[in-house]
Formats: structure tokens, C-alpha cells, sequence
């Protein structure tokens, strides 16, 4: 599976030392230029771990960093978003891939015009449960760690709702065993 990143699920998941989910959801990690500089560049400038452990992953291969044409002029679409959120947009439309990583409300709203298909560091975090890579108990930390840092921006509904999904499930899954 490819899939390409904004730096929000890439902040989120470092910030709750969870980046190696995505090596062991995916096998592609791409993400443009733009998102690099946002991530690493002011990250390292700003002494964010999540940083230096986004560094570490493209070093050793695991993220690709890619450069994006972007059209010019940009496209109707484009107009609320920043420059990686568009190159993210462009960049998953030049690769088809399977997922494109958005916590954004803009950029997710954009994405979906286009036809990409969408997930942020939520469904990230559920896809992971599902595959038994979480329990429900690392799951539920994992939300409550969101939902106390007022950084990731994540809202308290969505986590909520991420949560009854994730016992929903549990409960079905323990009461068809």
C-alpha cells in the first residue's frame, strides 16, 4: 500500500512516538518537499523530536521526499491551501495511491473533490487496532493522549468517536469468539 503524507498525521503520530505504524501499514511512505521543510527542517529549528525521528526515517529510506510540479494556475480547488497541503493533493494524483494522510478540515475537504481517498492520524490509529498492531487499551491511551495535547488539534468528537468505534468492534469481535 502507497500512501502519501501531510505533515499533520506525521506531527501527531511522532508527537505519540507511534511513526512505525506507518512502516508496518504501509509500504510506500511519500511525502513532497514542502512537507519535509514543515516537518523537519522547522521541526529540527524548533528541537521537535518528532522531528528528528521524521529525519531518521527519511535517512534510512523508509519516507521518500518528492519533488512536485505544481500546475500553474492552480486549480480552483487549491484556493484555501497551503503549498504542501496542494503538493500532497498533487503529488498523491501523480502516484495514485491508496490513501492520502490529512488531518486538515481544508485540505481533506479539497482532497475529496479531486476523488482521493482520505485518512488522518485517527484512521491511522484505527486501521492499526483493526490489524492487531493496538490493543484496545494502547488504542485508548493513544486517544487520550490526543485529546490532552491541545497541539495535535484533533478534536474531542472525532477522538470520541474513535473510541466507541474501537470498543464497538472489540465487543464484536470478543463476542463472536
Amino acid at each position: 500500500m502507497k500512501v502519501v503524507s501531510n505533515a499533520g498525521p506525521l506531527i501527531a503520530l511522532g508527537k505519540l512516538g507511534q511513526l512505525g505504524l506507518l512502516l508496518r501499514l504501509y509500504d510506500t511512505i511519500l511525502i513532497p518537499r514542502q512537507v519535509y521543510h514543515e516537518v523537519v527542517v522547522n521541526g529540527l529549528r524548533l528541537g521537535a523530536l518528532d522531528a528528528s525521528a521524521v529525519a531518521f526515517l527519511i535517512e534510512q529510506g523508509y519516507i521518500e521526499v518528492a519533488d512536485v510540479i505544481l500546475p500553474d494556475p492552480p486549480p480552483v480547488w487549491a484556493e484555501p491551501l497551503d503549498i504542501g497541503e496542494l503538493e500532497v493533493i498533487v503529488l498523491a494524483q501523480q502516484r495514485s495511491v491508496n490513501w492520502v494522510l490529512f488531518d486538515d478540515t481544508h485540505a481533506r475537504k479539497a482532497a475529496r473533490q479531486v476523488g482521493l481517498p482520505l485518512k488522518g492520524t485517527i484512521g491511522v490509529l484505527l486501521e492499526a487496532f483493526r490489524r492487531g498492531y493496538l490493543s484496545l487499551p494502547e488504542f485508548e491511551l493513544l486517544i487520550q493522549n490526543i485529546k490532552t495535547q491541545p497541539e495535535l488539534w484533533i478534536s474531542e468528537r472525532l477522538c470520541n468517536q474513535a473510541l466507541a468505534q474501537a470498543r464497538q468492534e472489540a465487543q464484536q469481535k470478543q463476542n463472536s469468539v
